[in-house]
């Protein structure tokens, strides 16, 4: 299912983050029981806890509060990404050398929050619907979605998607919710706020995660 929640931060909020300084290259772990540090931080906490599919309806009360087994979040800032290709996150976040690292249990959901908008451009395309074509998707298999600025989008995590072409400054953050990291980023520690190397990015997983993201659109037989 895809969710987009519109003004999402309050403007306080937002203008903080929109003079958030920190390293652009790095994947932040943004942990469950560590106190923010800044607007990104806030963003991550305010995302967990608005998300019904995160709250116990045993108790009404929202398991980053109590005796929760999500860890934390990995967030990572979307400035201007090079030459982006359709893909899944849990194959781009999981696998390092063509080597599966997803934990048990694996993350459900991607989100997205837009802080900023290009002039032209730049929609986020969600393609619902298998297809062995990664550069050939029906409009009709596609859901796409405008990054309008202060609006959160979520959708599942192995969903395929990509940018399209812009002009002007797009600014997103992603985030990802885990109950524990693939040992790829490091150890899973719910007290601390730390950066990552993003192994997505790295020469040698660009190919082979390409090749594992069409095997694994090639192996769906049925719509989404």
């Amino acid at each position: 299912m895809i969710t987009i929640t519109d003004n999402f931060l309050d403007k306080d909020t937002l203008e903080e983050l929109e003079n958030t300084s920190m390293m652009y290259s790095k994947v932040h772990w943004v942990g469950r029981d560590a106190k923010p540090e800044n607007a990104f931080h806030k963003l991550v906490h305010k995302i967990f806890n608005s998300e019904p599919s995160f709250q116990d309806p045993s108790f009404g009360v929202f398991f980053w509060n109590t005796a929760s087994i999500i860890s934390g979040a990995t967030a990572w800032w979307n400035i201007r990404p090079i030459d982006p290709k359709p893909h899944s996150d849990l194959i781009s976040y999981c696998t390092s050398n063509g080597v599966d690292y997803t934990p048990d249990p694996a993350p459900t959901t991607t989100f997205i929050y837009y802080l900023k908008a290009p002039d032209k451009g730049g929609h986020l395309n969600i393609y619902t619907k298998p297809s062995k074509n990664l550069l050939n998707w029906n409009e009709s298999e596609t859901d796409s979605i405008a990054a309008i600025p202060n609006r959160l989008i979520s959708f599942p995590i192995d969903y395929i998607h990509a940018v399209q072409p812009y002009s002007g400054n797009r600014v997103s953050i992603g985030v990802i919710f885990w109950n524990k990291l693939p040992t790829i980023y490091g150890k899973t520690n719910s007290d601390i706020n730390d950066s990552y190397d993003r192994p997505w990015v790295k020469n040698e997983n660009q190919e082979s995660n390409r090749k594992l993201t069409e095997d694994y659109i090639g192996s769906q037989n049925v719509q989404y």
